[in-house]
C-alpha cells in the first residue's frame, strides 16, 4: 500500500527539449487512482538559451504551471537550472487520473535542454 510516507516517486526525463517554440512536450497520465505532487524540476542546457528566458511548466493542459514552473535563464550549455517553483502544496494537488502536461512558454529564439521532472504519486 502507498502511503504519504512511501509514495511512488517517477522521474519523467526529456532528452534535449526545444524551448524555443511554444508546445507541449510530455503529456502523463499517473497510476491509476493516485493523487500526485511535484517533488523537482531540473534541467542542463544542450543548445544555448538565447534572447530570453523561457519556462518549463507542469499544469493541468489548460493553466501551464498550475503544479510548477522552472524558469530557465538566457544561458550557454551545460547551464544547470534547479530552483523550480512548486505548487503542489496541500492546496493544489494533482488529482487522480487526470492529464498532467510539462510544456515550455517559447520564450526564447534558440534552445533546448535535458528536463527532468519527479512527481510522488499517492
Amino acid at each position: 500500500m502507498i502511503t504519504y510516507d512511501q509514495p511512488l516517486r517517477i522521474a519523467y526525463q526529456l532528452d534535449a527539449a526545444d524551448v524555443s517554440s511554444t508546445a507541449d512536450l510530455l503529456k502523463i497520465a499517473g497510476p491509476k487512482g493516485r493523487e500526485g505532487r511535484v517533488q523537482s524540476i531540473s534541467s542542463v542546457v544542450t543548445t544555448g538559451i538565447t534572447v530570453a528566458a523561457t519556462d518549463i511548466d507542469v499544469g493541468d493542459g489548460t493553466t501551464g504551471d498550475k503544479y510548477a514552473t522552472l524558469a530557465l535563464p538566457i544561458s550557454s550549455a551545460d547551464a544547470i537550472a534547479n530552483d523550480p517553483t512548486i505548487l503542489t502544496g496541500d492546496a493544489v494537488p494533482i488529482p487522480a487520473d487526470s492529464l498532467v502536461v510539462i510544456s515550455t512558454d517559447g520564450a526564447a529564439t534558440a534552445g533546448a535542454a535535458n528536463v527532468v521532472v519527479v512527481i510522488d504519486w499517492f
